[in-house]
């Protein structure tokens, strides 16, 4: 897939149905396109470490931060105008967390510390958020010489059911995998990586029919798998 340097978007005409797909790149002045990932993520991944905190958090000190800082690329699929998933990736895999909070720590403590005083449970997930902070230097084997990272991704549930499938020829997450994946080639790379709770058994299934290669691990202080590509391979 080619993708251009400045705008990187992907239209297609489903003939089944008539179903329009497209991909949106989100950036730091796209409001709109932000506030859906944010929706997006905490809708999908409300698990995650950092999405214990709420939207605010997720939205302000990760997202508007990451995108102005370009450490972050994010894009959203949009099937007939509404968002069906996203995916967040970087070049930046070691270190964008650390970064984010060098460049932008003040900023993230005050909204931390009204995510935390509105309610105060929260508390409880500051050690598992500040593991997966400074966990990415830790990583096992050749996972931790790999220079791009899917960060985030994910897929609403009814635009992966077999019916919709059948019926648009529409493989959401593959089309979200391969616009990052073009991405990361169009900058010299040719393998990237992931990190995928070890009970997120349905992912890893999806990762294993692409061709990736797992591996165990510790991260953020649960089991989990490191998800190795070779983009050369698919």
């Amino acid at each position: 897939m080619q993708v251009a340097e400045k705008s990187r978007t992907t239209d297609a005409a489903q003939q089944n149905g008539g179903t329009r797909f497209h991909i949106r790149q989100v950036d730091a002045a796209d409001s709109v396109g932000i506030d859906r990932t944010t929706e997006l993520h905490m809708e999908l991944l409300a698990f995650g470490p950092m999405a214990q905190f709420g939207d605010r958090v997720i939205r302000d000190t990760i997202y508007v931060s990451a995108l102005q800082d370009k450490l972050l690329e994010v894009a959203i699929a949009e099937i007939d105008g509404r968002p069906a998933g996203f995916i967040a990736y970087s070049l930046k895999p070691h270190d964008f967390h650390s970064l984010l909070i060098r460049n932008h720590l003040l900023k993230a403590v005050w909204v931390m510390a009204l995510a935390l005083i509105t309610n105060p449970t929260r508390l409880r997930h500051i050690p598992r958020a500040l593991k997966v902070i400074f966990s990415r230097d830790e990583l096992p084997g050749s996972a931790k010489n790999i220079k791009t990272e899917v960060v985030c991704f994910g897929v609403r549930p009814e635009y992966l059911t077999p019916a919709f499938v059948k019926e648009t020829g529409l493989r959401v997450g593959v089309r979200l995998l391969d616009h990052a994946f073009a991405y990361f080639r169009q900058h010299g790379f040719d393998r990237t990586r992931m990190i995928v709770d070890a009970d997120n058994t349905r992912a890893l299934l999806f990762y294993q029919s692409l061709g990736a290669d797992l591996t165990a691990c510790m991260f953020g202080g649960i089991p989990s798998y490191i998800v190795e590509i070779d983009l050369d391979a698919l």
